[in-house]
């Protein structure tokens, strides 16, 4: 837990939104908090959002307690809920097998790169993957231990929040992987192998856990919201969530303009960077379970569970490595269950430990680089020429920072280097327990020492959170709005007002925000009163505060 909470709360309240995904999100609950209602706030006063609304209840929740919408407030539902799922799973790790296998499966969940960049994110995607994987591992607790009241209603209390945060894919996918892990269950005699005793394999296990019911209440109490938000949205409410968010991201991401469309591999690599280091081990794992059939119930539901949720997200157009945040629990676990007490196999052992090699050998790269930038080697030289200009300002401004407390980025490279030379000896010898604390360690640091000053650095370089409260005491009471093709989230929220963007309001407005890259939109004769430090969340051009002539 306090692992946890360090890396997911240490340093998100003072870094200000600067990609476009956070302040979207931050902005609905502004609107929550600035009575724009609770059913469907319009975003900017003008914009259905994409997502349902329990994510941005729980920040309205939180910056209430805090006494304002911010960074900290929005942030904070996605770090609860990822401590919180931590936790969970150290627990059903360390009942269902060694108290060695539940850390090795926290520390696999907590310090995956993915996790962690979801965990202190004001996004909706640590809401869903808590809610949506808290249920799975209910029904394991329940296909364990056996069904009983309390289980159940929790489950399906889960299934609603998940409902309630991403859409009907919270009800579909958890139920698709009880569907498919009753389907799979071991036979052994062959009259029970055909499809008529498959099919009444999973009737029993619905039965179980008593589906119909079940999904009734899930229904109804969504639907309360879906009816609201139709009543209040109409049409537009519609398009965007029943064609948009549920059909055509499926059918043709860039076609239907939903975006994030990749091709049927994509998230292969997504996950191997999201979860690295421990996917190093992936190989390793495989091996194991493919070598100990028959699996264990609770081992074959873990697997059923990652190759459903994976196999899922391979079938629509978009794609992003975020949408695979349901399957990281049950990859925590099977490599927790799987290296805690093994594994034994000569060979598995062996791909283990290069897996582990591996994953030291960046983190050395990594440290040591960190090392090279204190030392004042002219590195950029080498890098900036062969960058594009955007990313040579933030690659420049990174090793800026990181040369701005020089002694501690040597000593935060050099603990990195050191603590992966001793996870690496340690993973030589099988020893996993003892090779992952300096692992974590090493992890730690590097997120603390040399990422997380990288990243602020970036952000510095593209919020527009200086910039806005100095274009509300410029104007003051007067009108504004956006030129054309420069709206920007971040911007509306940090200046804690709706900006039209249409061409009615813009006709009339006394003052504009254009991107300085935004050619061919401004009035003849417009007047630059204040340019901005920050280039935006697509990091490329600085904001303009314009008078009209």
């Amino acid at each position: 837990m306090v692992l946890a909470g360090l890396t997911n709360f240490l340093g998100i309240s003072d870094l200000p939104f600067y990609t476009k995904g956070e302040p979207r999100e931050a902005v609905v609950v502004w609107e929550m908090a600035s009575d724009g209602g609770l059913v469907l706030p319009m975003r900017n006063g003008d914009e259905v959002p994409s997502k349902p609304p329990l994510f941005h209840w729980l920040g309205l929740v939180s910056s209430t307690a805090l006494g304002q919408v911010d960074e900290l407030s929005t942030r904070t539902p996605s770090a609860v809920l990822a401590i919180l799922m931590t936790l969970a799973v150290y627990a059903f790790a360390a009942t269902a097998s060694r108290i060695r296998c539940a850390w090795l499966s926290a520390i696999a969940l907590s310090f995956s790169f993915e996790w962690l960049r979801a965990a202190r994110t004001a996004r909706v995607d640590m809401t869903f993957a808590a809610f949506c994987a808290g249920a799975l591992l209910l029904y394991a607790v329940m296909d364990r231990y056996g069904v009983t009241r309390a289980r159940c209603i929790a489950f399906y209390v889960a299934l609603a929040a998940a409902t309630l945060t991403k859409g009907p894919v919270g009800l579909l996918l958890p139920l698709l992987v009880v569907l498919v892990y009753a389907a799979t269950s071991p036979a052994p005699a062959p009259e029970n192998r055909t499809v008529s005793s498959r099919a009444t394999r999973i009737l029993q296990a619905f039965r179980e856990i008593r589906i119909v019911p079940g999904v009734a209440a899930v229904l109804a109490v969504t639907s309360v919201w879906y009816i609201a938000a139709f009543a209040t949205g109409g049409d537009a409410f519609l398009e965007t969530h029943a064609l948009r968010e549920n059909v055509f991201r499926v059918l043709d991401a860039d076609r239907f303009a939903s975006g994030h469309s990749h091709g049927l591999f994509y998230l292969f690599g997504q996950f191997f960077l999201g979860a690295f280091p421990w996917s190093a081990c992936v190989p390793a794992i495989a091996l194991w379970l493919w070598r100990g059939r028959p699996l264990d119930d609770t081992q074959r539901f873990l697997v059923v569970w990652f190759l459903v949720v994976f196999a899922f997200f391979l079938i629509p157009d978009s794609k992003r490595g975020v949408y695979l945040l349901p399957a990281y629990p049950a990859a925590a676990l099977l490599f927790g269950l799987v290296l805690g007490p093994g594994p034994e196999g000569a060979t598995e052992r062996r791909l283990a430990a290069w897996g582990w090699l591996l994953g030291c050998l960046v983190l050395g790269v990594v440290g040591l680089t960190g090392v090279v930038v204190a030392s004042g080697l002219p590195l950029e030289s080498l890098i900036l020429p062969r960058l594009r200009p955007h990313e040579a300002v933030e690659v420049a401004a990174s090793i800026e920072a990181l040369r701005a407390h020089a002694l501690w980025t040597a000593c935060a490279g050099a603990l990195v280097v050191l603590a992966a030379g001793g996870a690496a000896a340690n993973a030589l010898g099988a020893h996993w327990l003892r090779a992952s604390v300096p692992l974590v360690i090493s992890l730690a640091v590097t997120f603390g020492g040399l990422v997380a000053p990288v990243e602020r650095s970036i952000a510095e370089t593209r919020t527009l959170a200086p910039f806005l409260p100095r274009v509300n005491a410029e104007i003051a009471d007067r009108t504004l709005a956006f030129a054309d093709g420069s709206f920007d989230y971040g911007a509306v929220f940090y200046a804690g007002r709706r900006i039209p963007r249409d061409e009615s309001t813009r006709a009339d407005a006394e003052y504009l925000l254009a991107f300085e890259r935004t050619d061919g939109v401004l009035p003849e004769g417009a007047e630059i009163v204040l340019k901005s430090r920050g280039t935006g969340s697509r990091g490329r051009s600085r904001l303009l505060l314009v008078r009209r002539p």
